[in-house]
């Protein structure tokens, strides 16, 4: 019985000293790496930090945050934000943010609220540390800028995790439900009301190959795009439908080149829609939509409209129409 005692105890005694060594550890890491932002481009400040958690958690508490890079002009700031890990799987992190923050962009200021916006990202528990899988969701969101505009949402998971028998490839996935654009946004849109103020669904799957693994190293490696695979993109907006499928890659100059198909339902309601996003000149609108109702004939329905996004020597075309240089994805 004694024995069994002495045990427990000692166990006790070399978890709590675990533990109070991993949370000081925790605490110094945070505390010296805000410092060390003072003489970089970026500043970081905090009110105040904490661990807690005993004896099976590290619930680190970070109060007042602020960080800011005064040459970009983008910044974000925060009442607080908590990050948790389980004592025995540390390389499982959890973090939850809070319902209201501000994200500073160059000429605006963004307030964002949310209900249960919160992270997770899982590491391999292995010495190079890499990612397994990392996860965001949120309930209601909203964004509202200083310039005027409010974009919502009802629901969202993003979610990144590696892909099975591809070196350095991860799969991406999108689910967002209710998404509200600005109704200023809307009304240059869809002025006559033909389109509903939510698109109902938002749905993305893809699977990214990049030049090396993240993990610990990713900071020497600096992992960069190899190829972008879209196996499903799916939009709802009232009645008109998107689904789209294709492969993108950066060029010697990390410019995107490849091609993604998109099948759309009620197509002619996109227009406006392309027009508003700057994607088409005004002046050239009714020269697209002759042009697309064309192709849409071709396909039996002209309602239906089956068209590639092409990407090519550094120029994007939708179809048979121009778009113009093709965006850098290195």
């Amino acid at each position: 019985m004694r024995k069994l005692l002495f045990l427990l105890v000692t166990l006790t005694v070399l978890w709590s000293g675990y533990w109070f060594v991993g949370s000081s550890l925790i605490r110094n890491a945070v505390t010296d790496w805000i410092a060390a932002q003072s003489g970089g481009e970026m500043t970081a400040e905090t009110a105040a930090l904490s661990v807690a958690g005993f004896p099976n958690r590290f619930d680190l508490t970070a109060e007042g945050i602020r960080f800011a890079n005064p040459a970009s002009e983008i910044g974000w700031q925060a009442p607080f934000a908590q990050v948790f890990a389980m004592t025995w799987k540390p390389w499982h992190i959890i973090a939850a943010l809070p319902p209201e923050q501000t994200v500073t962009l160059p000429g605006e200021e963004i307030a964002v609220t949310s209900e249960g916006l919160r992270a997770s990202v899982r590491a391999r528990p292995t010495l190079d540390v890499p990612l397994a899988m990392a996860i965001v969701e949120t309930g209601p969101l909203s964004a509202t800028s200083s310039e005027g505009w409010t974009h919502a949402l009802d629901k969202a998971v993003l979610s990144m995790g590696a892909a099975t028998g591809t070196p350095n490839a991860y799969d991406i996935a999108a689910d967002i439900a209710g998404l509200a654009p600005d109704p200023t946004l809307l009304r240059q849109i869809a002025p006559d009301g033909a389109l509903p103020a939510e698109v109902s669904t938002v749905r993305l799957r893809a699977t990214a190959t990049l030049t090396a693994p993240l993990d610990r190293h990713a900071g020497q490696t600096n992992p960069r795009l190899a190829a972008l695979t879209l196996s499903d993109l799916g939009v709802s907006w009232g009645e008109v439908t998107l689904t789209a499928d294709g492969t993108i890659a950066p060029d010697d100059q990390g410019l995107a080149t490849g091609r993604i198909n998109f099948t759309i339902a009620n197509w002619r309601m996109v227009i406006p829609i392309l027009v508003a996003a700057g994607t088409i000149r005004p002046q050239l609108a009714r020269t697209a939509e002759t042009m697309l109702e064309g192709l849409a004939r071709q396909t039996g329905d002209p309602e239906v409209l089956k068209i590639p996004l092409t990407m090519q020597d550094g120029w994007m075309s939708f179809g048979p129409i121009p778009l113009g240089p093709a965006p850098a994805l290195l």
